[in-house]
C-alpha cells in the first residue's frame, strides 16, 4: 500500500474507497442517488470521490478551508463530509456545510447495498438469536 498521508488512518480511508461497493454507499448516503464510475483523489487535506454528477470531499485534516474549499464551491452536487464528529463544529468550519457521517451508518450501508455473497451473509448477523 502506496502512503499518500502522514497517519495511517486515512491510507486505510483511501484503499476503502477503491472498492467501489465502499465508494458508491458513501456517495448514495449524500444524496440518496445511485453513483458509479467513481474516481478517488487523493488530496493533501481530504479525499475526493467524484464523477461528473457529484463530489464527495471527505475532510481529513484542517486546512481543507483555506485550500481545498474554494476549488470545490464552484462545482454543482459537491458534499463536504466528515467521518470525525468534531469538524462541524470546529471554528474553521463555521462557515462551510460539513456533513458528519457516521462510520457506523456507512459500515450497514455497504453491507445493506452489497450484491456480494459473503457480504449479504453478513446481514443475517444483526438478526442473529441465540438461545
Amino acid at each position: 500500500m502506496k502512503l499518500h498521508f502522514r497517519r495511517i488512518s486515512p491510507n486505510v480511508l483511501l484503499e476503502l474507497l477503491n472498492e467501489p461497493e465502499f465508494s458508491n454507499s458513501l456517495a448514495y448516503l449524500v444524496d440518496f442517488v445511485n453513483h458509479a464510475n467513481l474516481s478517488i483523489i487523493p488530496r493533501e487535506y481530504s479525499i475526493e470521490v467524484s464523477n461528473d454528477y457529484i463530489t464527495v470531499s471527505i475532510i481529513l485534516y484542517s486546512g481543507f478551508e483555506l485550500n481545498e474549499y474554494y476549488e470545490l464551491k464552484n462545482r454543482t452536487n459537491v458534499h463536504i463530509v466528515t467521518f470525525w464528529d468534531v469538524i462541524p463544529i470546529m471554528v474553521e468550519f463555521q462557515n462551510i456545510h460539513v456533513k458528519f457521517i457516521d462510520p457506523h451508518v456507512w459500515l450497514f450501508s455497504i453491507i445493506s447495498r452489497s450484491e456480494r455473497d459473503f457480504v449479504s451473509k453478513l446481514k443475517h448477523l444483526k438478526n442473529l438469536k441465540i438461545d
